[in-house]
């Protein structure tokens, strides 16, 4: 039998024991308690109440129907009726179908900006500058099982699917078998099994090493049964695509839930329809499992097929940032933790055809990703040997060293099970015997749906929604911002002139990635001279600029022209990122 079903080959390796999500119960013994988190139906409702009710600063608009009938939507924040024509940042989140928080972070980020228009001076001026898209909830069909009974770790959307190609669609898929309400985790005994119990905590599992002389004791799969009696376990659930895998850079194909290729799913392909109607995007923010705002994204020199240079035809795609892009990831990094306080955090998800990957490498536009929550530190427990079998690394705010070299697979796991216990918090089913006829020795148990995703209700959550809002709110006003500046006009005599302008860049992030010259996506500023009663002697009067440096750099353009004294020309330098400035010329 396979150790790992579809559910579970699209988690990263430390979420192994991690199967379903919701809030996590806010005390011992909390089950069922109410989440604050919404229900596709209130977060729609949602929406539209702050469409109507701010109907002059709003616009809302349908981007996708999930294959289970749930609309996709995307709300534009921003005031003043240029606003669709200026930079923009999109907000998404709940790619990843649990990540429900991600969805609460962008829905009340919009909510307080809409709410603080006209009350509070700096988000006034930013939504007079800027406009910001929020998309709150990418896969629906997903994240609809945080709310079902039982709950569960979905990540695929509503496709009916044949996973095990039996057939037959969406026939073996998990089952609550201790009656609890959720899904989490079953161990089989089996000596030939991968998983052992970790020598810190006993409750988790990590993979025997076998170079250690580890010995597995159990195989590990969902929680639930052989419906179809095909003797696979959990092989074939509700649903067909992950969203958060089904776009093109790093695409596997063939991939569990990938879907039939990139696009394939309503959802990713009503995304990529948005962003080329809506080129104003200039940067992305999505809250998922990818991060890079802990640690950022960094240059790394590769090399593809027969050691052609990565990114060309040779020598296959890219799988790094441009050199070029490398300090601004850096710059943003430090940005995110000195406004969140959140300087060190778990170790980001691994991505094959994610969103926030996506973004960058094939559509050219400043990305940004972050977790948004994840369980704070806990004491350090001095219990536990240096180099001992999963444990003993320093932890580093969620992760250890030696997670990110790939010797500690389980260590954020450790770390958070340290912080709930602290907080009092029944985030994690004890290891339960089950009768199951066939495997003598089954147990159910795992962290409780939502533990390691998303906050549980009161400060944990208030905190992460006002932090990120924070962020949200600077990122946004980081945006670039095309200027027209120090304008000369110097006469050469016999009614020729000499006119020369900076083109300058107002805002923080540069008006493209490095990347986006080899994509051409999105184009460079465009600088049009109408000479009117004048005629241009040298220089082009249209003009495409490169990319333009943030933080006021700027590059200078020059024309001969000639004209009478006082007539009149304009200049006009437009970008589908960073917006239009216009200026009139005067020849004196």
């Amino acid at each position: 039998m396979r150790a790992f079903p579809a559910l579970v080959r699209a988690m990263p390796p430390h979420w192994a024991l991690v199967f379903v999500v919701s809030a996590a119960p806010a005390a011992v013994g909390a089950q069922g308690a109410p989440t604050p988190y919404r229900t596709h139906a209130g977060l729609s409702a949602e929406l539209r109440a702050l469409a109507a009710a701010h109907s002059a600063r709003t616009t809302l608009l349908t981007v996708a129907t999930s294959p289970g009938g749930r609309l996709v939507q995307a709300l534009r924040v921003g005031a003043g009726g240029s606003v669709a024509s200026r930079p923009a940042l999109l907000v998404m989140a709940n790619a990843h179908g649990p990540h429900v928080v991600g969805s609460e972070i962008a829905l009340v980020t919009a909510r307080r900006l809409l709410e603080g228009y006209g009350r509070d001076t700096a988000i006034t001026r930013l939504l007079d500058r800027a406009a910001i898209w929020f998309i709150p909830r990418l896969n629906p069909d997903a994240a609809e099982a945080m709310f079902g009974s039982p709950r569960w770790e979905r990540t695929a959307n509503g496709t009916p699917w044949d996973d095990d190609r039996d057939g037959h669609v969406d026939e073996d898929g998990p089952n609550d078998l201790n009656g609890d309400g959720m899904i989490t985790s079953l161990r089989l005994a089996d000596p030939n099994g991968e998983w052992i119990a970790d020598s810190a905590e006993s409750v988790l599992l990590h993979r025997a090493d076998g170079a250690k002389g580890e010995v597995g004791r159990w195989r590990l799969v969902s929680e639930g049964i052989d419906d179809d009696g095909d003797e696979e376990w959990n092989e074939d659930g509700v649903g067909g695509t992950d969203v958060n895998r089904n776009f093109a850079h790093g695409y596997a194909h063939h991939g569990a839930e990938a879907g039939l290729f990139p696009f394939s799913s309503p959802e990713a392909r009503g995304l990529a329809e948005f962003m080329v109607a809506h080129p104003e995007v200039a940067a992305v923010y999505v809250l998922g499992p990818q991060d890079n705002t802990i640690r950022p994204w960094e240059f790394r020199a590769a090399t593809g097929i027969a050691g052609a240079v990565a990114g060309t035809s040779a020598g296959g795609p890219l799988t790094s940032i441009m050199r070029a892009d490398e300090p601004t990831f850096a710059d943003v990094s430090r940005r995110f933790q000195r406004t969140t306080g959140l300087t060190r955090g778990p170790a980001a998800g691994s991505g094959a055809g994610d969103l926030l990957s996506h973004f960058y490498y094939v559509f050219g536009r400043w990305s940004f990703g972050s977790r948004g929550w994840w369980a704070p530190d806990a004491a350090r427990d001095t219990t536990v040997r240096a180099g001992a079998t999963g444990g003993g690394a320093a932890r580093v705010g969620g992760a250890t060293d030696a997670t990110r070299a790939g010797a500690d697979s389980i260590a954020d796991q450790r770390a958070a099970l340290r912080w709930f216990r602290a907080q009092q918090i029944d985030a994690f089913v004890p290891w339960t015997a089950v009768a199951l006829t066939s495997e003598p020795g089954a147990e159910v148990g795992g962290f409780r749906p939502g533990a390691l995703l998303n906050p549980p209700e009161g400060e944990q959550l208030d905190s992460t929604l006002a932090r990120q809002q924070r962020f949200i709110v600077e990122l946004a006003g980081m945006l670039p911002k095309v200027g027209l500046r120090d304008i000369k006009v110097e006469s050469l005599g016999e009614g020729v002139w000499r006119v020369s302008v900076e083109v300058g860049n107002d805002g923080v992030l540069a008006s493209t990635t490095a990347l986006s010259a080899r994509l051409r996506m999105p184009r460079g500023a465009r600088l049009e001279l109408e000479p009117k009663g004048t005629t241009i002697l040298n220089g082009e009067r249209i003009q495409v600029v490169g990319q333009l440096a943030g933080g006021g750099r700027s590059t200078r353009r020059a024309w001969t022209v000639a004209g009478v004294r006082g007539a009149t020309m304009t200049l006009t330098v437009e970008s589908p990122v960073a917006g239009t400035s216009s200026q009139t010329i005067t020849l004196r």
